[in-house]
């Protein structure tokens, strides 16, 4: 392609145009970025990471406090960063989708201060 050179009534047109007040306090928009959602198994380990408990305790059936607060954290965050199904994010768990949807029902404990790229 060759450069093609503006017009000078061409020129005072654009110069018109971005004169226009409406121009004046346009914010651009901001940058997209691709952001891939993160797996359960990424999550799983972020959780087990924040609560320092090993990945077999979390998947087990036992429920004390501190797991059952793991567990309740991470169908929030699932909810939240996938799109994934509470049978799947159930399934993730090795729970029942139920189980889940209780776990939805409470108010999250730590999600705030669990960090999920």
């Amino acid at each position: 392609m060759e450069n093609k050179k503006f017009t000078d009534k061409e020129i005072e047109i654009l110069k018109r145009i971005a004169d226009n007040p409406i121009f004046k306090n346009f914010v651009s928009l901001p940058e997209y970025v691709n952001k891939v959602p993160p797996s359960l198994q990424e999550i799983a380990k972020k959780v087990c990471d924040y609560y320092e408990i090993d990945k077999l305790d979390f998947f087990s059936h036992r429920r004390n406090k501190i797991l059952t607060l793991a567990r309740r954290d991470y169908c929030h965050l699932a909810k939240k960063h996938t799109r994934h199904s509470t049978f799947l994010i159930g399934l993730g768990l090795g729970k029942d989708h139920s189980t889940v949807c209780h776990h939805l029902k409470l108010p999250p404990t730590h999600i705030d201060r669990i960090e999920i790229e």
